[in-house]
């Protein structure tokens, strides 16, 4: 494994020439990642499930990336020529953006599949030859769990949303309709300056006017900033006193007094997704035409902070089983 960051192109080639060559008649899969944990445990799902048949070459984007960082890249995809390429992350996914613009080789770019990214769907959405996995877990699969979890019903759920999340809200509110959930937002504006005291106003008013029976905090970094959790979130929370919805797992963490209830993707679960994928692309000849489609993560991580839950609710105990991880 490399870091296509730290090497200057002459060396990037040499190496991942010598891997291409490695490979022998495998199909190359090009894998574009970030470095962590979470990024190596879906990239180890990925590989294990394509088996020997496929050769599978890692480049990882640190921090020090070269100035044209888009031209290294495209040098290792033609000194590679991978069947098609995995991104993670919404800068692997703009980095390869940028390189398709740039191409012109007379073959045809390999087709991408996009994971691990914020709302890859708009990531994806000018790519060709795009697919992708999402990264937010649907809010009705959080409704609908927390509701087998809490003896309280589970009727209204408040969610604090910019304008640029309205599409995700609205079709989120679409499906909880079959659950018989409504989903009541509270929307900030884009440009709003003070958002801490937006997101503590929103907390107040979904409590008090909306009778929400819980909230929905999306993965929006916009609302997530640390001065915004500390100076917004965490106060209001404080006094909302009702389950709160998160879709990261160090916000349900013991002592955070931020979450009650998180579902994630499992991370090896969207690695062996991800490897279904590139066997039906294979199967397709790597044929991936028309608009980009976004399937939802299969496979979910389910963490309770009991402690927050009981302080808010009351719990069906005989329900944890059904908890991944339960913090104490």
């Amino acid at each position: 494994m490399k870091r296509l960051s730290r090497l200057r192109p002459p060396l990037v080639l040499v190496f991942v020439a010598m891997a291409a060559m490695a490979a022998g008649a495998a199909d190359r899969i090009l894998i574009l990642r970030p470095e962590g944990a979470k990024f190596e445990e879906t990239a180890k799902g990925l590989m294990h499930e394509l088996g020997s048949d496929f050769a599978c070459q890692q480049e990882i984007l640190g921090s020090d990336r070269p100035d044209d960082a888009a031209a290294t890249l495209m040098a290792s995809l033609r000194a590679v020529r991978p069947k098609a390429v995995v991104l993670m992350d919404n800068d692997a996914i703009k980095l390869y953006a940028e390189a398709q613009k740039r191409w012109t080789d007379s073959v045809p770019y390999p087709p991408s599949i996009s994971l691990m990214a914020v709302r890859v769907d708009q990531a994806i959405a000018g790519m060709g030859r795009a697919t992708g996995i999402f990264y937010e877990v649907p809010g009705v699969t959080l409704f609908v769990n927390l509701r087998s979890i809490v003896s309280e019903p589970v009727r209204k759920v408040g969610v604090i949303m910019r304008p640029g999340m309205a599409d995700f809200v609205r079709e989120s509110a679409k499906w909880c309709k079959y659950e018989n959930i409504e989903l009541v937002p509270f929307e900030v504006p884009e440009g709003r300056r003070d958002v801490a005291r937006a997101v503590r106003t929103g907390v107040r008013r979904l409590r008090d006017r909306g009778k929400v029976d819980a909230l929905w905090i999306l993965n929006d970094n916009f609302f997530l900033t640390p001065e915004i959790v500390e100076t917004g979130w965490l106060p209001a929370l404080e006094r909302f006193r009702r389950p709160v919805l998160v879709g990261v797992e160090n916000f349900v963490s013991a002592g955070s007094g931020f979450g009650t209830f998180a579902i994630l993707p499992d991370h090896y679960g969207l690695g062996v997704q991800a490897a279904g994928m590139l066997l039906r692309l294979k199967d397709d000849d790597w044929e991936l035409e028309g608009p980009a489609k976004v399937d939802q993560p299969l496979s979910v991580y389910k963490v309770l902070n009991l402690a927050e839950a009981r302080r808010t609710s009351k719990v069906n105990e005989a329900a944890l089983v059904e908890v991944d991880k339960v913090i104490k």
